[in-house]
């Protein structure tokens, strides 16, 4: 029955782009024919356009091949699947990969045909506004089935299988996620344990109560909880709940994802399976992130070259010491590596620590900090460089090495990978980065565990996509000055 109530709202949503499509295409046509009028836009030069030259055979096929692209790149980027629990973030990020897809296929298919009659400009603004269409469509379907479901209505009636805290966990979080649409029928506990009295979670009987409770109470979908001894012996239970029609999903303790350890639905020759652990490397990625790393890294540095010639003679004349500061931290595979950073420390900063047995105490208790207002080995000028983050302008020369990259985990002294215990291996298998996840989430705001989780959470989901973000975010987190000591 849901599935065939999926296909149903899955091709209306695809009617409802194809529309959108064919409209952004009609609106580019305007767009280019008085694109010299408009405010900012109409600078960029271009060649004389007439109506006439937008009724041609290209155009017919480059709208036939566009929504040929859009539909394909849409379904690949998994734009119709559900979007019940997704942020307007994460949906933004899927029409966006959809849209890098459409582009690079369109733009391909145009160059194998040499239709080089199709305007530039007009390319841009169609492929742009059908973005702005696409996802202005999906948010306001999501806005309109949001407010639906706080009227009671497209509502998904949600069963609970298991026991203990990972089936209790979940419970809450159906019951607290109330724009996903989904309605809490309550805990069906596995085993002999004593029935908890709880006011929060419904607990409607165990597991013998199966049938009395789906006679009594709507339910659309279980979700069947436990690790893998468990589901094993739920596997009838699940059988039989398919059979009538329920919609069933497998949740493990394995898919937490605080750790970096992700799900997946994968195949093995032909025979599909649910997979745990880190996500597979991508190399392609990884190869295009290193040749971003040398061309930012080696541009800021020749950009930024006067300004840390100058911040360089400045800490040099401020007590006489070193200009810059080195400090070995653990870098990818848990290689060795001095980094860079402009010294903000009293020269004798070191020796300070060491000679201190109470300060060093507070200073390894403090996870390798200390309160910046009670730290006697900052200087004044070095506490300007850091709220500013320009003592970390050296870790440009780090990224250029390839010891760093911009994006990714905070690299860490080798004491402290004890703090990212039992999953070391994992943390260790990327780059550190300039920024990452705990620089814009809080820096030295936020401790252990709290920050290894946030860095597990990086490794876990990387992309692009959550680079150029972390990247976007970097600008007001410095000016911010949130943890910066």
């Amino acid at each position: 029955m849901f599935r065939e109530r999926a296909k149903t709202l899955q091709g209306i949503s695809l009617s409802l782009d194809v529309l959108c499509i064919c409209a952004a295409f009609g609106a580019s046509f305007l767009l280019r024919y008085f694109h010299e009028q408009l405010p900012l836009l109409g600078r960029v030069p271009a060649l004389a356009w007439t109506a006439e030259r937008f009724v041609r055979s290209d155009y017919a096929v480059l709208l036939a091949v566009s929504v040929l692209a859009w539909v394909t790149s849409m379904r690949v980027s998994g734009v119709y699947l559900s979007h019940r629990s997704e942020s307007y973030l994460t949906i933004f990020h899927t029409y966006l990969r959809a849209l890098t897809l459409a582009v690079l296929a369109t733009a391909a298919t145009i160059f194998v045909l040499k239709m080089g009659s199709i305007s530039r400009i007009f390319f841009g603004y169609y492929f742009a506004t059908a973005f702005v269409f696409l996802v202005a469509k999906q948010f306001s379907v999501i806005g309109v089935l949001h407010q639906m479901r706080r009227s009671g209505l497209n509502k998904r009636h949600a069963l609970v299988i298991g026991a203990g805290k990972p089936a209790s966990w979940l419970a809450s979080v159906i019951r607290e996620a109330t724009e996903t649409g989904y309605d809490l029928v309550g805990l069906l506990l596995t085993g002999n344990g004593a029935l908890p009295e709880t006011s929060v979670i419904p607990v409607v009987g165990r597991l013998s109560d199966l049938d009395a409770v789906m006679l009594n109470h709507p339910v659309d979908e279980v979700f069947i909880v436990g690790g893998a001894q468990e589901i094993a012996q739920l596997a009838p239970t699940a059988q039989k709940l398919i059979e009538r029609g329920r919609v069933v999903s497998l949740i493990t303790p394995l898919s937490s994802g605080q750790h970096g350890v992700r799900g997946r639905v994968t195949e093995f020759s032909g025979v599909p399976m649910l997979s745990f652990g880190p996500m597979p490397k991508d190399e392609v990625r990884l190869g295009m992130k290193r040749v971003t790393d040398i061309a930012v890294s080696a541009t800021a540095l020749v950009v930024l070259s006067p300004l840390m010639g100058l911040l360089a003679a400045i800490i040099k004349l401020s007590d006489g010491g070193p200009a810059l500061f080195s400090q070995e931290r653990l870098g990818v595979e848990g290689a060795r590596f001095k980094l860079y950073k402009f010294r903000s420390m009293r020269a004798d900063a070191e020796k300070l620590l060491a000679e201190d047995p109470a300060l060093h105490r507070r200073y390894v208790e403090g996870d390798y900090k200390l309160p910046e207002d009670e730290d006697p080995r900052i200087s004044r000028l070095g506490r300007f460089l850091r709220q500013s983050s320009l003592d970390e302008l050296p870790q440009l020369w780090n990224v250029l090495k390839g010891d760093m990259t911009l994006v990714g985990p905070r690299p860490i002294v080798p004491d402290e990978i004890e703090r990212y215990e039992p999953y070391a291996d994992l943390f260790l298998s990327v780059r550190p980065g300039i920024t990452g996840q705990w620089q814009v989430g809080g820096r030295s705001d936020v401790q252990y565990p709290e920050r290894a989780f946030m860095d597990f959470d990086y490794i876990g989901g990387q992309s692009v996509i959550s680079d150029l973000e972390i990247m976007a975010r970097t600008v007001p987190s410095v000016l911010r000055r949130r943890g910066a000591h």
